[in-house]
């Protein structure tokens, strides 16, 4: 189709094809090519189709570029008709040679020298050329710098750029000064809005998690003391905190929350303190959904509320089966500070009645009670959601002066894309050494993942112009890498390759781009034993100082001292009969009281069993005759309020439950569905004593503990009377936590990278071997020195040309043009100034006294000085199409709209891109072409529609301050005025047509007169800039 337009007359825009219509068929002519080719008339010179605005020897080069090398387009096609046949031949620039060096007749009208329409009716157009409009060549200029190297011009840039001058904000940009963002208060609150602080203390448990809780269900009113010290809870269920349903963040589920109208739940347990004046200030620490009551011997401490601040429940106590007044997520911790006043040396009492709202599918009661010290004001910023996170490429885009390291923000965040769901899913499924969730809850696992992500994007904006090694290493070490491609399960004796495949094909030389399946695994080989940890706040330390001088312990760190051993005698039953039954024979658990007399019980060392290996007393007689045995043994504990930590451990087989003084403390799963206490007779569920104990936190029974003796009594089955194997292995001891310890569910610390030297293969490896590049990596490296494998991996990396080449392919890809990649250049179909730029940006990518300084290769690419590179030819103009987070960042940011959006990442996944989220490890494609399709092109121009309408009140603009609505402004000066805004005065005359037609035609299609004294003509105004940002022309950058 060929649209011809000699003047830009009302009459004459009426008489073409509606708006609609000629919108229509430029869209579908985008959907078809990644190079728009619309057949619409601009003004243009015959024969420069290089866009210089002027006619010489490059000029043909473009030409047979064009037929021959493979150039995908020309932004204006009758440039390139010198011959003005209708068609793009050869004969084309042999006619243009002849012009400049011969003397031939110069090319037909409009001819070289003066812009103008093409006379000729034909199926070729120009889309663009430098004498566009009106336009400012300047102005053009400036805006294409900002279309590349920000998210667009800002209101007022375009005309900074061009009275500062291009070389003074490129450097500006490329060597950003320290605090450019003081005084920027937009980005800042939002920023603030997005972000959530906790603060830095030293954080000590007095009651740990999942600790042992008495529990009553709200089917009806407890006694009215059930929360006082002195109630006798034992008719009460007993089990682990926390209790809920729903969520996978409960150790004790409650189904009736779900099952039957239950609305509240009581929950009691006791701890030991010194006395709390010569102590930190003490908090319970909640975990809840959705609300609760909480006591501290006998006395209200607090109760949760709304976010206006008005309590969850209602009357003291509020009654059994009254629901929340609101939901609540179990995310985050929240912290309430005990005053001294409530507590007392020795036993104390919490009391918590938790309540669910109506109608819910979840519910979370997990109480802890801790002591904080807080060494500074101090603060730490967590990012609590994934959207969140990704409203900072939002946030930063539209509201940044940091605009270019914004920009490679993104770009490195992309190349080096790794998934923060697969992240989370590793949080959610974390259990700490009591094999309890640690952080199970889907809110509180999205809190880490989501902050390790912003973590590493935070680096590599900061580090965006900083050398590639720095962001090769600190990607390698990250833990949302290391988790990612699998790097935390490559160990020596079963390396994984997935990290090692990626590192070489996406992050560093290309798709089998100089290495080989050998190379992929001397890799993986290098970077075995990389993992993660977590640390505490005195253990953090900046790049690369952790991976240099790595942590190479667990966070398990403690030193230990056994209060009863394995190989100690112990008094033991066999379980012929009961071993303290009641008057009718049924069991008791008198035998476990210390007051018991034990003397006719027989006395032998533990192990106890069947004699498979790992007992010391054999159970000669057990099979066939008694399938349970008990035994007791006292033990002496100094102080019950020491601060060592206090442990069991225990290896059986096949099933066991323990009494400490009388009480019961834990029994195996396997021993779940049997009586309390279970009779003589009972089987158990098999289990293996393989040499891995179950560990009982015996920090939580302190209140059952007594200074110097105490009794820990166990009863072990067997699965069945005729089972051949049974063991008992005890041993309880009490430890002394390192500076270096950190229990996974204390807020404080932070995951850290971590070598782990027990799994490195410290063999010789030799990686591009035969090549003048190879890396021998010598063997025995051992300990911390076995982490140099991989930083010497990196810089090898950084230095081979192949990696050089790949990213300064990509960063042309990103900047100036798709037409480039490995296989063009290996080929030789990639256009010849993208050849030269290419080899450009790889000598400044090794002129730097360590290679591959970004910020020198961007200087490279830029030009800022001769502007005279292929960034700067017109041809390059306009061509890339915006990808989805581009699209919505350049289309608020030419308004000057407010972002605070919560919606923006889910308008950036409808158009097909979900940062931080992408499965795939390579990253979203920096081809244009990839992006536009029927249903992601009809997202963004509803999305414009939609933003430009103000229907949505988080992304709101003013047309006030850009049209002054009392002076009755026509529809062409309108149009003038967005043009200059979006396009920098470069619309077709074509291309006004139809925004004229659009703006002054009715759904019915007869003429509808702009007037501001008419009501409505702000909102045309509006519907017209949605339409401006609909057109093709705001597809590309």
């Amino acid at each position: 189709m060929h649209l011809t337009v000699r003047e830009i007359s009302m009459p004459s825009c009426f008489q073409r094809p509606h708006a609609l219509s000629l919108l229509t068929t430029s869209l579908f002519t985008l959907l078809l090519s990644s190079s728009l080719t619309l057949a619409a008339d601009a003004p243009f010179r015959r024969g420069d189709p290089n866009n210089d605005g002027g006619v010489d020897i490059s000029d043909p080069i473009v030409i047979l570029n064009y037929l021959f090398v493979g150039v995908d387009s020309i932004s204006c096609y009758d440039a390139a008709d010198v011959n003005d046949d209708g068609s793009i031949d050869v004969a084309d620039p042999i006619s243009l040679l002849g012009y400049i060096f011969i003397g031939d007749l110069p090319p037909p009208a409009p001819g070289p020298l003066e812009c103008g329409l093409d006379p000729t009716d034909d199926l070729l157009g120009c889309f663009t050329s430098s004498c566009d409009g009106t336009a400012d060549p300047q102005r053009i200029v400036a805006g294409h710098l900002m279309h590349r190297i920000a998210y667009g011009p800002a209101p007022g840039d375009v005309t900074r750029v061009v009275d500062l001058g291009i070389p003074v904000v490129i450097d500006a940009l490329l060597q950003p000064e320290v605090g450019v963002e003081v005084g920027n208060i937009p980005l800042q609150a939002l920023e603030d809005q997005f972000t959530s602080s906790i603060p830095v203390s030293q954080e000590q448990f007095i009651l740990r998690p999942n600790g042992s809780f008495h529990y009553f269900l709200g089917f009806e009113e407890p006694p009215t003391d059930w929360a006082q010290p002195g109630f006798d809870d034992s008719s009460w269920q007993v089990s682990t905190g926390g209790f809920g349903f729903g969520d996978n963040d409960d150790v004790t589920t409650i189904p009736q929350f779900f099952t039957t109208d239950l609305a509240s739940i009581y929950v009691r347990t006791q701890f030991v303190m010194n006395d709390p004046a010569g102590l930190p200030e003490i908090y319970l620490k909640m975990l809840y959904d959705d609300a609760f009551v909480a006591y501290i011997n006998g006395v209200e401490l607090t109760r949760s509320t709304q976010g206006n601040g008005s309590p969850h429940l209602v009357g003291s106590p509020p009654p059994f089966n009254q629901y929340s007044t609101g939901a609540h997520e179990a995310g985050i911790p929240e912290y309430f500070l005990i005053p001294d006043s409530l507590l007392q040396p020795g036993i104390n009492t919490l009391a918590i009645q938790g309540h669910d709202a109506p109608n819910n599918a979840d519910f979370t009661l997990d109480p802890s009670i801790v002591a904080q010290t807080f060494t500074s004001t101090a603060t730490r910023d967590v990012i609590l959601t994934d959207g969140n996170l990704q409203r900072f490429m939002f946030i930063r885009g539209i509201y940044s002066n940091r605009q270019l390291q914004t920009v490679l923000g993104e770009f490195w965040e992309n190349h080096f894309t790794t998934d923060e769901q697969k992240l989370r899913d590793l949080f959610r499924a974390l259990r700490n050494r009591y094999n309890h969730r640690i952080l199970g809850s889907n809110t509180g696992a999205r809190m880490h993942s989501s902050s390790l992500e912003f973590e590493e994007y935070e680096f590599f904006r900061d580090h965006s112009l900083g050398y590639f090694s720095d962001l090769l290493l600190f990607s390698a070490s990250s833990v949302p890498m290391l988790v990612y491609l699998d790097s935390i399960l490559n160990f020596a004796a079963q390396p994984n390759e997935n990290y090692a495949r990626e590192i070489l094909e996406l992050h560093t030389l290309g798709v089998d781009n100089g290495y080989t399946q050998t190379d992929i695994e001397e890799v993986a080989r290098a970077l075995t034993g990389w993992a993660v940890t977590r640390i505490p706040n005195e253990m953090i330390v900046p790049f690369p100082d952790y991976v240099t001088n790595p942590v190479t312990t667990t966070h398990q760190s403690w030193t230990s001292t056994a209060l009863l051993e394995i190989g100690e005698d112990w008094s033991y039953f066999k379980g012929l009969t009961e071993p303290s039954p009641d008057p009718a024979g049924a069991a008791t658990t008198a035998w476990t009281e210390p007051g018991f007399d034990d003397s006719s019980w027989l006395v032998g060392p533990t192990g106890i069993g069947m004699g498979d290996g790992d007992d010391a007393t054999i159970l000669t007689d057990m099979q066939n005759n008694y399938i349970s045995y008990y035994a007791r043994k006292n033990f002496i504990i100094a102080d019950p309020q020491t601060t060592d930590r206090l442990e069991l451990e225990v290896d059986y087989d096949d099933g066991v439950v323990l009494y400490l003084n009388g009480t019961e403390i834990w029994r195996s799963q396997t021993m779940a569905d049997a009586p309390t206490p279970p009779p003589y007779t009972a089987a158990s569920g098999g289990h293996e004593a393989a040499g891995r104990p179950s560990l009982v936190d015996l920090d939580h029974f302190r209140h059952l503990m007594v200074a110097g003796n105490n009794l820990l009594a166990a009863q072990i089955h067997n699965t069945a009377i005729s089972n051949n194997d049974a063991s008992f292995l005890p041993r309880v001891t009490t430890n002394v936590p390192t500076p270096r310890h950190i229990d996974l569910n204390n807020r404080q610390g932070q995951w850290n990278f971590r070598f782990n030297p027990a799994q490195h293969d410290d063999g010789a490896k030799s990686i591009f071997a035969g090549t003048p590049y190879q890396l021998d990596i010598p063997a025995g490296r051992v300990g911390a020195d076995g982490v140099l494998d991989g930083i010497e991996l990196v810089d090898a990396l950084t230095a081979h040309p192949s990696t050089a080449q790949f990213i300064c392919i990509k960063l042309i890809q990103k900047f100036v043009s798709d037409e480039i990649s490995l296989a063009t250049i290996s080929n030789g179909t990639a256009p010849i100034e993208l050849q030269g730029l290419l080899a450009d940006m790889i000598a400044a990518w090794f002129s730097t006294p360590e290679p591959g300084h970004i910020g020198t290769v961007m200087e490279t690419l830029l030009d800022p000085i001769d502007q005279s590179g292929p960034f700067w030819n017109p041809i390059y103009m306009r061509t890339k199409v915006k990808t989805p987070v581009e699209f919505i960042n350049t289309t608020l940011r030419a308004l000057g709209a407010d972002a605070s959006s919560d919606d923006l990442a889910n308008q950036m996944k409808d158009m097909g891109m979900d940062l931080f989220q992408r499965a795939e490890p390579d990253g979203y494609s920096e081809i244009g072409s990839d992006w536009i399709g029927t249903t992601t092109l009809l997202k963004r121009i509803n999305f414009a529609r939609r933003f430009s309408s103000n229907v949505d009140n988080d992304y709101r603009w003013e047309v006030g301050e850009f049209v002054a609505l009392d002076q009755n402004l026509s529809a062409v000066e309108v149009i003038d005025v967005f043009d200059e805004v979006l396009f920098q005065n470069t619309l077709t005359e074509s291309e006004k047509c139809i925004v004229i037609d659009y703006l002054e035609t009715d759904l019915d299609g007869l003429p509808w007169p702009l007037d501001s004294t008419v009501p409505g003509y702000e909102a045309r105004i509006r519907d017209m800039v949605g339409f401006m940002f609909s057109l093709p022309r705001w597809q590309f950058q």
